[in-house]
């Protein structure tokens, strides 16, 4: 046991504080209770020092008794130590979501088990009370100041007679925001550039199918006669949807832990070891069986992901669930994205927890392989992030072979497989186990229709009982056998969504290419109603049900801590539908449906589903790609566009069938995924490539976490040359790859052992066939996909390297150094050097592309030569989320100049000031090697519309920029199309904002979610004149 170095006020304090805690949770009963769960009394040890020594206490939880200990206990379960007394004082009075804040910012660092450390915070929440909720000053912005990233309006135009000319009187707001109070002059006509998104919605433009040969049925394939008015049922839904809180579910976890503490989780008995695959099938055979069948008022659709109707919170505790255990009295209170609780959750969680404690990925790798490095560099978040650790959803499940031959089919094929005499023992209990989930939601769908049947049966309007009977006998249908209408597609699609989440964490799990699966039940409908009215209905009732559609696949949020706002920023799950491109044989595939999902977009415009939409531009229509502007003009950020052509090439490298290639779906934000043949889990690992680069400028050291990490490269003055300087950024970089691998191979095979997926498995292509699960390498496909934050930034600060130090030799790299390390407040006029004399990616200037290339192509390189446990390999992308704002705050100044703690640049997205040149900014975007891009990117373009231009200009503009751009090579791109000072004013006045959408880096989010400084990285991202 090590000892502090004294008696000293703040251990003496700390020692009296844990004291009063035991002395409370000893003699309390209200307090005793929590010490216990139905396993048995909850037994830890929880130590707290500080790194200068001067702290050292340990409180022991044993066999419902509570004492403290001198020193650090050698066998405490977790270890908090805080880097002085002001950080543990601070930790003291600091609310239960600001420890992994305090992490964060290298204020504070945990050794061992974190699940114990939340419980310990959930006890002194019982202590304290839940009512202490406050904003972390960084996070609101207090007692700092935000510099705009040089954009704000600059004037930038692909026209030169494109002017500002709307002249708006502004009132300074709250936090220096501003407020709008009139938008044009009185004969300027309405600016749409300050048009809130929902009045944009009131105005249509309308077309022709004959440019859309496989659209069939609409003669106006904008369907521009139709709105949300027309729509009272969606109307009421999307209300109650944009009004209501998520409510955490204790639902899922309540059923799985009482399955496997009946039933044993490592052991089915003494001496019978549970194959894993197994009993994950029987576990959600049981949950299906048992998991509530929810139909909400006026949908047309049954089954739901939680138990609340309109939107619930999944909790997954055999992932990270219990992140959130110390915040379950305060999650209700957070000033960000607060989750509804009831008491009965609360207590149902806490004694839930408690079994899953040692069960997590985090935990077994940790107990596996002896805290290795890479698991200690993670939990500290600043270089990189694992998302192993929680999921492996980010993939497409194979809803084509369920729409086609529904679960029995999938249920033959598997008992067909047992058939096999040459299979061994591991692949029949993996063909079992797939069958057992199978017939889980087969269940689940006969609970579906009963239910309904009960409500037919009290419904007191005809018309909803006659809904209500149809949809009984839909769920006695499928998913169990192949569908045959639409309205059955359309519920097995549901009805296998809501099981896919009940196995899988809700994070990036996408449908895939919905409107080339519905479109073939959307025909045959129609080949028996003649054109004219009885048609028009049917189009209208399609329009309705895909409504239906997204409202359910949005009624869940994910389990995020207080810290989930600062790295994901209210990211949704992410649930990718993509629309458009070609056909597997590779003709033209935008058809009835692809309108009709743009359409219900349109409406209801949400942030999730994550609608992407591919761009063929040798097959696709000018039809087509000016509605896909016009929807994003309407509903400011969605959707996502991607160029077809740059994504094949990008494709090809893995040696895919082109037809297979020509299939390929968005997953999460932008990743491609092979449809229903892959397990690509495209969101693998994050990189933060600054801190690459702050360790190679610090010799292996990251400033911030204060560790030497990487290999000794030399310090600055070492370089006599930039390739000798670039070659240090290389081994740091590659050392950062190497431990990010290891850890999510080492968190591969937790889940192999943990928590395989027999459901989503049986609907992959290959996994029936090898019989074995996904996270054995059962897939067609096997890779890992990677997001690399900050190439713009880490670009432009080597190019000022080798121009001002180098090449030029203006500035001596100490001096360069020094000045970083100062925040360049002692050398201003270097500052301004770097910020406005040295070419910049996104300007033009091809030095600055080459080096981009050259960056991305070690990345590439660096990821590309490793393979995953299933042996596949590793692919690189380079899109943000929103971490490029965390990174950025963790981040110390640049040699772009920029300053520390600023954002860096989201996805692959150029410096705001890098031209006023729209031309440049796309143009060196589309030069990147699509190659060096196999996991997608994310490219953000805010346009402000112009007060003069018209609605069919503006969209006819905006489809020249994209053509243009795919033209050019351009893999991916995305708009934000609203005015910064529409964002200024729902900053002022978020209630008249309730509903704007914007897009991040990849996702997209109501910006009234957002934190401040989130808010204000869109507000200074480049804005040009449309």
């Amino acid at each position: 046991m090590k000892r502090s170095s004294g008696l000293t006020p703040l251990n003496l304090i700390t020692r009296a504080v844990l004291g009063a805690v035991a002395l409370a949770f000893n003699h309390g009963k209200r307090f005793k209770r929590h010490l216990k769960s139905p396993d048995g009394w909850i037994d830890f040890s929880v130590g707290i020092r500080t790194r200068t020594g001067t702290v050292g206490q340990t409180i022991i939880f044993r066999q419902g008794k509570v004492r403290v200990v001198r020193g650090i206990d050698g066998d405490a379960d977790v270890v908090v130590n805080a880097a002085d007394d002001t950080a543990l004082t601070e930790l003291a009075t600091a609310p239960p979501g600001e420890v992994l804040t305090m992490m964060l910012r290298n204020r504070l660092a945990v050794e061992g088990n974190a699940a114990y450390l939340q419980l310990f915070i959930y006890y002194l929440s019982l202590l304290s009370g839940s009512g202490r909720i406050r904003m972390p000053r960084w996070l609101s912005g207090e007692n700092r100041t935000y510099h705009d990233r040089d954009s704000s309006m600059q004037g930038l135009s692909i026209s030169q007679g494109s002017e500002f000319l709307s002249r708006s009187v502004r009132k300074t707001g709250e936090n220096g925001a501003v407020s709008l109070q009139c938008a044009a002059g009185k004969d300027s006509g309405p600016d749409l550039g300050l048009m809130p998104p929902s009045d944009r919605r009131k105005e249509h433009l309308k077309a022709h199918r004959l440019e859309d040969r496989n659209v069939v049925h609409l003669e106006d394939p904008y369907l521009s006669h139709l709105d949300l008015d027309d729509f009272p049922r969606l109307e009421l839904l999307l209300h109650k949807n944009r009004t209501s809180r998520p409510e955490i579910c204790a639902e899922r976890p309540k059923l799985l832990t009482r399955w496997y503490r009946e039933n044993g989780f490592e052991e089915a008995g003494p001496g019978r070891p549970w194959h894993p695959v197994l009993r994950q099938g029987l576990a959600f055979e049981y949950l299906m069986r048992c998991k509530k069948p929810v139909i909400a008022q006026a949908q047309l659709l049954a089954g739901s992901t939680t138990t609340n109707p309109v939107c619930g919170v999944v909790v997954y505790p055999d992932a990270q669930a219990t992140m959130i255990w110390g915040e379950l009295g305060s999650v209700d209170k957070r000033p960000l994205n607060p989750y509804d609780i009831s008491a009965e959750t609360i207590e149902t969680l806490n004694d839930i927890f408690p079994f899953w404690m040692e069960r997590s990925f985090h935990q077994w790798v940790n107990r596996t392989y002896n805290r290795p490095l890479c698991l200690s560099l993670s939990e500290r978040f600043v270089a990189m992030v694992c998302s192993k650790a929680v999921c492996v959803s980010h993939t497409v499940p194979g809803l084509k072979a369920v729409l086609e031959k529904g679960t029995s089919g999938l249920i033959e094929d598997i008992r067909f497989k047992l058939q096999d005499g040459s299979l061994n023992e591991d692949g029949r209990a993996t063909l079992e186990g797939m069958e057992h989930s199978l017939k889980g939601l087969e269940a689940y769908a006969s609970n579906l229709a009963t239910e309904a049947r009960l409500q037919a049966a009290k419904a007191a309007d005809p018309a909803r009982r006659r809904e209500l009977l149809h949809m009984a006998r839909v769920c006695e249908r499928v998913p169990r056998m192949p569908a045959s209408t639409l309205d059955e597609a359309v519920q097995s699609v549901c009805t296998t969504w809501v099981g896919m989440h009940m196995e899988n964490t809700n994070a990036g799990l996408s449908p895939g290419r919905l409107d080339q699966l519905l479109q073939p039940y959307y025909l045959a409908d129609l080949k028996g109603i003649e054109p004219g009215e009885w048609r028009e209905a049917y189009i209208r009732h399609a329009i309705e049900l895909i409504g239906c559609l997204f409202l359910r696949i949005c009624d869940h949020m994910p389990l995020s801590p207080d810290i989930g706002n600062i790295l994901f920023g209210t990211s949704p799950p992410n649930q990718a539908i993509t629309l458009g491109g070609v056909t597997p044989e590779g003709e033209d595939g935008v058809n009835d449906m692809t309108y009709i999902f743009l359409k219900v977009t349109e409406m209801l415009a949400l942030p999730d589903p994550n609608i992407n939409a591919r761009i063929n531009i040798e097959k696709n229509s000018e039809t087509y790609i000016r509605r896909l502007c016009e929807v994003n003009f309407t509903t400011s950020a969605t959707p996502s566009l991607h160029n077809d052509s740059a994504v094949f090439a990008a494709l090809k490298q893995h040696g895919y069938p082109q037809e297979h290639i020509n299939d390929w779906s968005a997953t999460g934000c932008v990743e491609p995924t092979v449809s229903g043949r892959h397990n690509g889990h495209t969101g693998a690992i994050m990189i933060n490539l600054v801190a690459a680069l702050e360790i190679a400028l610090n010799n292996g050291r990251h400033p911030l976490m204060q560790l030497d990490l990487g290999p000794k490269t030399g310090e600055v003055e070492e370089f006599a040359t930039f390739d000798q300087f670039f070659a240090a950024f290389a081994a740091q970089l590659e050392f950062l790859v190497d431990q990010a691998v290891e850890l999510n191979n080492r968190y591969a095979e937790a889940h192999a052992r943990l928590r395989p997926t027999p459901f989503l498995s049986s609907t992959i292509e290959g996994c029936i066939e090898r019989a074995r699960d996904m996270t054995s390498g059962g897939a067609r496909y096997n890779t890992s996909g990677t997001a690399n934050i900050g190439l713009a930034d880490v670009t432009d600060s080597l190019t000022a390297i080798k121009r001002l130090v180098f090449d030029d030799g203006r500035v001596g790299f100490r001096e360069l150094k020094e000045a970083l390390d100062s925040n360049f407040r002692n050398a201003p006029a270097l500052h301004a050097i770097m910020r406005n004399r040295v070419p910049l990616f996104g300007s033009g200037n091809p030095e600055a592309l080459r080096m981009a290339n050259r960056v991305a192509c070690l990345v590439h390189d660096l990821f590309s030569m490793h393979r995953n446990t299933r042996g596949g390999r590793y692919t690189t992308g380079f899109w943000s989320m929103s971490q490029h704002t965390a990174y950025g705050n963790l981040s110390g100044a640049l040699p772009s100049g920029r300053l520390s703690g600023m954002p860096f640049t989201p996805g692959l997205t150029p410096e705001p000031h890098a031209s006023r040149n729209y031309l440049d900014f796309i143009t060196d975007v589309a030069r990147l090697n699509p190659e060096y891009m196999d996991n997608n990117m994310a490219f953000n373009v805010k346009l402000s519309p112009s007060p003069q231009e018209s609605r069919e200009r503006i969209v006819n503009n905006m489809a020249g920029y994209v053509k243009a751009y795919c033209r050019l090579g351009g893999m991916q791109m995305q708009f934000n199309v609203v005015d910064s000072r529409v964002l200024r004013d729902a900053m002022a006045n978020p209630d008249r904002y309730r509903d704007l959408i914007v897009r991040i880096s990849g996702y997209n989010a109501y910006f009234t979610a957002l934190n401040r400084r989130q808010q204000l990285e869109l507000i200074g991202r480049a804005e040009y004149r449309v």
